[in-house]
């Protein structure tokens, strides 16, 4: 359908706005030749849109705004009323009506001014409620119903005017139990208040997405529920690949139930179902902008053994006050836990980095089964034919490769792809995952650090037989004064880390080879 002509108007999501967006409105609908009739109806379909979606999308007066669109396009007006608020399930609208929580005649009169009413989810973007109405033909206009109607906003709810939130029962109790898919929404919800739309996983913002993940097996999904259905809060363990280890991922509680102790049976239930699945352990990301969560995590046993820097844009925690933080990537603290005792550890890395290695592996209580240069045996070991794969993560603007069996003649190639990630697809960090186990990884560490990249940590169990060796490549440095870290050996890791960072960025800007 071709287009006329398109307008936007972006407006902050309170009641003192209307008239504006009204104003753009009417002006709309009478330059794509609506009768007066029409123009008013679809002035006061706007009205109940955007009062409904201030009070509902950005509640407790949380601070956001709305996107008003109007297209013109050859047979029919749209109208789109775009925002960044809570997550909203049209299904869910019966129900609200019932409990006059979203005033019925309003949108009665919504569909009775439009000729459809569509409800776009946009995962990290937001949603969308869209109005359409066909033009009026040249030979008849439409009929429209004649009377009286009252101005929307008398039915919709003045923020001012909204009843204090009844105080939570103190005795009230939780079951920790796996996500249902009418939980689903109630989840989105949740990371919606914590993280706004800053949370790295932009599947947690839509239902469908969600599920998909628990179905296909990555992601073992719990929810803390309320005898009356409410979800309290969220945890998970995703496990997006076939190693024996699973990320602690997804932890989310609801405001209003914070400092109820939900934390302890959720990890309980965790640890539990990660045994059973004969996992040797889990791991958890925390991140460095702040030293709360590091703090819980190394007091639960969890040691530092890795930083996954510039992972994702800058991090805003609404329900923890920092939603004006740094305005850098965010970085995370990996660390592992062990739930069985841990098995010897096997590792392939250039002499330089054999000691901060080791040392790694001991602070996670691991014994050492490694060649004193790295490179033992891999002359005479027959060659393995490799595999790895590539990703790229569009939001987060970070690309992964990920080594499976190493293979020395693979290199040309795999340089090609962490090229092709940077160069072509804009990537701002490129992380290589390289199998300690193997012998070759010894000598692709010390071609990939030849191109610009530098040791980043050890992910314990990432790799089908063994362990990970995390390498990292930005496309600008990164302060890492910028780090607030718990712990001892994390500030000494990152210290390390951070040499090494500067070391790959000068030799690139040099064009030397790493030695």
């Amino acid at each position: 359908m071709h287009k006329i002509s398109h307008t936007q108007l972006r407006v902050p999501a309170t009641k003192s706005f209307l008239s504006l967006v009204q104003g753009h409105v009417r002006e709309m609908a009478r330059i794509a030749g609506f009768p007066e009739k029409d123009v008013r109806m679809l002035e006061l379909a706007a009205e109940e849109a955007f009062l409904n979606i201030c009070i509902h999308a950005y509640p407790d007066g949380t601070p956001g705004d709305m996107l008003i669109s109007a297209e013109l396009l050859e047979g029919e007006l749209r109208l789109e009323f775009s925002d960044q608020g809570l997550p909203f399930d049209p299904a869910s609208l019966q129900t609200l009506e019932r409990q006059r929580e979203i005033p019925g005649l309003g949108l009665r009169l919504i569909h009775h001014a439009v000729d459809e009413v569509l409800w776009i989810n946009r995962g990290r973007k937001g949603k969308a409620m869209c109005l359409v109405k066909g033009l009026p033909q040249d030979d008849k206009e439409k009929e429209v119903e004649s009377g009286s109607l009252p101005g929307l906003h008398q039915n919709a709810k003045d923020p001012a005017q909204e009843p204090t939130a009844h105080p939570l029962p103190a005795d009230e109790t939780f079951e920790i139990r796996p996500l249902q898919p009418e939980d689903a929404m109630q989840v989105a919800r949740l990371f919606w208040l914590t993280y706004g739309y800053s949370y790295k996983n932009e599947a947690f913002y839509k239902p469908e997405g969600l599920l998909d993940l628990v179905g296909r097996g990555l992601l073992f999904s719990y929810v803390a529920a309320t005898e009356d259905g409410k979800i309290a809060g969220h945890a998970g363990l995703f496990r997006p690949e076939p190693v024996p280890m699973a990320e602690m991922a997804m932890l989310v509680i609801d405001p209003a139930y914070r400092g109820r102790g939900l934390m302890k049976p959720f990890i309980t239930r965790l640890r539990k179902d990660a045994g059973e699945l004969g996992l040797f352990g889990l791991s958890l990301n925390p991140v460095t902008s702040h030293s709360h969560s590091q703090r819980d995590v190394i007091a639960m046993g969890a040691a530092p053994c890795g930083l996954e820097l510039a992972a994702c844009p800058p991090r805003h925690f609404k329900a923890m006050g920092l939603e004006d933080g740094p305005q850098h990537r965010e970085s995370y603290l990996h660390c592992f836990f062990y739930l069985k005792p841990p098995p010897p550890a096997c590792i392939h890395v250039p002499k330089r980095h054999q000691e901060m290695t080791e040392r790694i592996c001991r602070n996670l209580g691991r014994t050492l089964i490694s060649s004193p240069d790295g490179r033992e045996g891999s002359l005479h070991a027959p060659p393995q034919e490799g595999a790895y794969s590539v990703s790229f993560d569009r939001g987060l603007q970070k690309g992964v490769v990920r080594i499976s069996r190493a293979d020395e003649r693979q290199w040309p190639e795999i340089l090609r792809a962490t090229r092709d990630l940077m160069d072509i697809a804009g990537a701002e960090v490129v992380h290589m995952d390289l199998p300690l186990a193997q012998t070759a990884t010894a000598f692709l560490c010390e071609q990939a650090e030849a191109s610009g990249f530098f040791f980043a940590g050890i992910w314990p169990h990432g790799a089908e037989d063994g362990d990970m060796l995390r390498l990292s490549r930005l496309a600008t440095p990164l302060d890492m004064g910028l780090l607030r870290l718990h712990s001892d050996f994390a500030q000494e890791l990152a210290a390390y880390v951070g040499t090494e960072m500067e070391r790959a960025m000068g030799m690139r800007e040099q064009g030397k080879p790493y030695t």
